[in-house]
């Protein structure tokens, strides 16, 4: 857990993988989505976080990845909310969350994201409804959804 809170990416980072950190929230730079020197990791593409296990709040400065294109949330069994105004991720092509079993229903506007082609939510059985404004992404080409709970 230190050596990951001691991190701090070059701000031109691509892509960011963080994988099986045992902490309820993560590193401040990546709560801040910022790296070294304070600088916004404006040109991360990808970002994938997975296993996770204990992690509760994905960060709300996801809202500030304007060039993100994939964003990848798995097996995260207690994140419980995905961050809301999320309009400036207009380049985001991939959205998948798989395995976030106490995930709850994605509140947030997905409309703005008109680059989004692919979007994946299985396996989080908590989610009752699905954003209403999935259905007016212009570029949405493949969606894969379930198994939700029946009750």
């Amino acid at each position: 857990k230190m050596v990951l809170e001691a991190l701090q990416p070059h701000a031109n980072l691509g892509s960011l993988k963080i994988w099986e950190y045992h902490a309820k929230e993560l590193p401040s730079w990546v709560r801040e989505m910022t790296g070294y020197g304070g600088f916004p990791l404006s040109n991360l593409v990808r970002l994938q976080i997975s296993s996770c296990k204990k992690l509760e709040h994905l960060p709300t400065s996801l809202k500030n990845l304007v060039a993100l294109k994939e964003l990848v949330i798995n097996d995260c069994t207690n994140a419980i909310s995905f961050p809301n105004h999320l309009e400036r991720l207009t380049s985001l092509q991939l959205l998948v969350l798989e395995g976030c079993e106490n995930m709850e229903n994605i509140t947030a506007d997905i409309a703005p994201l008109v680059s989004l082609r692919k979007v994946i939510i299985r396996s989080c059985p908590n989610m009752t409804s699905l954003p209403p404004s999935l259905s007016d992404l212009p570029s949405l080409e493949e969606l894969e959804i379930g198994p939700f709970r029946t009750e």
